[in-house]
């Protein structure tokens, strides 16, 4: 049960993190391409990280049902 709750705060977290990160990516991203700079790789990655703390965030999600069907299953 640990182990669940571990990875459910873990995943959780870092989802919100990369998600953050990845909507900052896009700010910059949009910046350079409305100044006319290289925006191209960078709006990449930041699609890439977006959608990577998406995914973690769910997974986090799945974690937290298992911890709570545990807890129900030990009352």
């Amino acid at each position: 049960m640990q182990r669940e709750r571990i990875l459910w705060l873990t995943k959780g977290i870092g989802g919100l993190l990369c998600t953050g990160l990845g909507l900052s990516l896009f700010g910059e991203a949009l910046a350079q391409k409305i100044t006319g700079g290289h925006w191209f790789w960078l709006g990449t990655a930041s699609l890439t990280v977006f959608n990577f703390g998406l995914c973690l965030m769910f997974d986090s999600h799945n974690h937290q049902l298992r911890l709570l069907n545990l807890k129900r299953l030990d009352q």
